[in-house]
């Protein structure tokens, strides 16, 4: 595996893999393409997808109400009182604020969901159609979890091998949030792999940083033996591309950064859409 990683890297450099490319390497050794499986402690963003489907629900069911009854609700417990809202274990643990204005028809103001037991905002901007997190504590915005590569065959992966102290990797943050935020939902995932911080640095990292896509890591012992078994990372960033299958597509050695190599930036992309749609 080793030596075929390494063969993709160099071909990689130079030009594109085309599925002739990929082929002969295939025919060349009894080993697959397949990419060495890890498992790794990782630090996730939380979604919040639950509370904002309620906090969306709210605003449908608003809109219903001043239909209704020709203006807003004031008070979501109205709502509920009326059968308007039904109540989960997830709904429970917020309390709601209604604010909305209405000007020529053009609906604006926020919706805004405080959690019952943790220190933590939710903010719906209704004209911006935008959500806002606070939290005095921004270990709130974090949980602790574990990665196998394994377990996400069937997803389109990105393996972006970095660290805290790399500058173009910080480089790197803001385009693969974008490219995370676009095309997650259709299955895409970004495991940023630190070769060399532990927990509490990431965590401030992530923390400054907005991180949105897992961070993953792990001792120096465990970190030694993945970057060996994915041909020996020596420099960094370095970015493999995985398909649904588990089978390394594409190498990219060096920061990907839109703005400095559109052309890197654009076969990513490329790749990402033709792998997501197989």
């Amino acid at each position: 595996m080793k030596i075929i990683i390494k063969t993709i890297l160099l071909l990689s450099i130079a030009v594109g893999l085309t599925d002739e490319q990929l082929a002969q390497i295939k025919d060349k050794t009894e080993d697959s393409l397949l990419a060495p499986n890890f498992t790794l402690k990782s630090l996730e963003s939380r979604s919040f997808a639950k509370i904002k489907y309620h906090i969306r629900n709210v605003l449908d069911e608003s809109l219903k109400w001043e239909e209704t009854y020709g203006e807003f609700p004031i008070d979501v417990q109205d709502m509920i009182n009326k059968g308007a809202i039904s109540l989960d274990d997830e709904f429970v643990k917020w309390v709601f604020e209604l604010e909305f204005e209405k000007n020529n028809d053009k609906l604006s103001g926020q919706i805004t969901a405080n959690a019952i037991s943790e220190e933590i905002k939710v903010v719906y901007n209704i004209e911006n159609d935008a959500f806002s997190f606070f939290t005095s504590n921004e270990n709130n915005m974090t949980f602790d979890s574990t990665i196998t590569l394994d377990s996400l065959r069937g997803k389109v992966i990105l393996i972006n091998f970095w660290a805290t102290w790399c500058g173009p990797c910080r480089m790197e943050i803001p385009d693969f949030n974008e490219l995370y935020d676009k095309y997650n939902e259709q299955g895409f995932e970004v495991l940023a792999i630190s070769i060399s911080d532990p927990r509490g640095p990431l965590l401030e990292f992530k923390n400054a940083y907005n991180i949105f896509y897992p961070i993953l890591y792990g001792n120096q012992r465990e970190m030694s033996k993945i970057q060996m078994e994915y041909g020996g990372i020596y420099s960094i960033p370095i970015s493999f591309l995985i398909d649904k299958s588990g089978e390394v597509i594409r190498v990219y050695p060096g920061a990907i950064i839109k703005q400095f190599d559109p052309s890197m930036y654009t076969d990513l992309v490329m790749n990402i859409e033709n792998a997501l749609s197989k």
